[in-house]
């Protein structure tokens, strides 16, 4: 803007110089009129780096510029247009291309963004799908595991219910076991008395008809005061754990020991007299492990208790009558091994009595 005004300042000021000297300067036209002419035809103005050329057209009636100058008139003014070197137009050129160029990778990196951008959008599509699909999976497991644990639940019940089931049969059992007991026992009381009867009856006959059996006959009632007595009653009052080998079961508690035949220490019967013997024992199972009590007579297992690895405390018990020679053993033995043992406290759970039901005669 500054350079157009300085050109319009310019400008002023040559038309004003022509105004002023167009009465005095006719001479001076016609004497230098080649050189003057050729100065108002080409005159130019600088300024910074622009150059600009006043153009005056000639006289139509002469070609070679000899009309007056005040009859010129300034009708035109041009730029000068500089002439450009090879160099240049080569880094016009180099500039040219490079803008292609800048354009063409610029669209094209455009264009790879867009790609990229569309393939992190079918990522996340395909992520969320997976999402998706992991989700449902999810969820199906899930159902499946309430219906597992349904499940498990209906097969706690029952097996609850097997459990309940086995106590009852094994309790049922234990009934059994103790009527058997109570069947024996009055078999056992029955055989006596009708031994007992028997003998009598003998003894009748015999008396009548002179025939005495063999042996002789058994005393009559009342005559066993005179016989000579035999009974023991003892008491464990601590718990006792197997090991290897078998090892015979001690007292600590004795109630009765007529005769001192039963030995505690040792849990031990000695037979001082011979006859028939009848021998009772009770025994408390330790939860969690086995039971396995035999009476034993001189080594020899004549009646055994048995439990199971149960996780209750079982109480039983075992009868038996023997007919014993003098210096018979009976003692009670727990089965060898550490998963054995019994329980008791000084309650007195652990008992084992004997007595003399009568004794043998010659």
């Amino acid at each position: 803007m500054l350079a157009v005004c300085k050109v319009a300042v310019l400008f002023s000021n040559i038309l004003l110089l022509v105004g002023q000297n167009s009465a005095g300067a006719q001479n001076r036209v016609d004497v230098l009129r080649g050189q003057q002419c050729t100065q108002v035809c080409n005159t130019q103005a600088q300024t910074g780096a622009c150059s600009y050329t006043f153009v005056v057209p000639k006289n139509e009636r002469d070609s070679s510029c000899q009309s007056s100058p005040s009859a010129q008139i300034l009708t035109e003014m041009k730029r000068d247009v500089k002439k450009t070197s090879d160099k240049t137009n080569r880094l016009r050129h180099q500039f040219s291309r490079y803008r292609e160029d800048r354009e063409l990778w610029s669209a094209n990196m455009h264009k790879e963004v867009v790609n990229a951008t569309a393939r992190m959008e079918i990522r996340s599509l395909e992520h969320d799908v997976k999402v998706k699909n992991l989700e449902l999976q999810l969820l199906n497991q899930s159902l499946e595991l309430e219906r597992l644990k349904g499940k498990n639940r209906e097969l706690e019940g029952i097996v609850l219910m097997s459990e309940f089931e086995l106590t009852q049969l094994r309790d049922s059992r234990q009934t059994v076991d103790h009527l058997n007991e109570v069947v024996t026992t009055l078999q056992t009381r029955l055989n006596e008395v009708s031994q007992l009867l028997t003998g009598q009856l003998q003894e009748m006959l015999g008396g009548q008809l002179g025939i005495r059996p063999p042996g002789g006959y058994p005393p009559p009632p009342g005559a066993f005061s005179a016989q000579p007595q035999s009974a023991f009653s003892a008491a464990r009052q601590t718990k006792m754990y197997g090991s290897i080998p078998p090892q015979r079961i001690g007292f600590d508690k004795i109630f009765v020991n007529e005769g001192a035949d039963f030995h505690p220490g040792n849990g031990t019967f000695v037979t001082r007299v011979a006859g028939v013997y009848f021998f009772t024992f009770t025994i408390q199972s330790y939860d969690g492990k086995f039971t396995n009590i035999a009476l034993v007579q001189n080594g020899r297992e004549q009646v055994t208790l048995y439990t199971e690895d149960d996780d209750r405390n079982i109480m039983q018990s075992q009868s038996i009558m023997l007919r014993l020679s003098t210096n018979d053993n009976v003692w009670l033995q727990m089965d060898g091994g550490t998963h054995h043992a019994i329980l008791s406290f000084h309650d007195n759970r652990i008992t084992f009595s004997g007595y003399l039901v009568y004794a043998k005669f010659s």
